[in-house]
């Protein structure tokens, strides 16, 4: 996982949508001076980060939890496409595996 300060990102994705801290706080349920302190924070609920990821329409889990550093230049990045009885002969961690289908459900 990279080290990134969620609350600062947050900021930053809020004010490029220019929605009022009201309208943010009611859309993700919490009061509005929570919001402040929201973009304090160096860690989230990763609930309450689903919330915020739709309110601002960024994805917010990717940028914290899956982006990895980029390769080396002389890597190749192939996209394979695969069924779920080949997923599970793959033997990835469980992670990957809830994180597929739930890829696939929302695709």
């Amino acid at each position: 996982m990279k080290h990134i300060h969620i609350g600062k990102l947050i900021k930053e994705k809020f004010d490029e949508k220019k929605m009022t801290k009201a309208e943010f706080s009611r859309r993700i349920h919490i009061h509005r001076s929570t919001v402040y302190l929201l973009f304090e924070q160096k860690s989230i609920d990763v609930e309450l980060l689903f919330a915020i990821s739709k309110v601002l329409e960024y994805n917010f889990i990717e940028e914290v939890y899956l982006k990895r550093r980029q390769p080396p230049r002389d890597t190749v990045i192939v996209g394979v496409e695969v069924d779920r009885s080949q997923l599970q002969k793959l033997d990835l961690p469980e992670e990957f595996i809830r994180l597929s289908k739930s890829i696939t459900r929302s695709v």
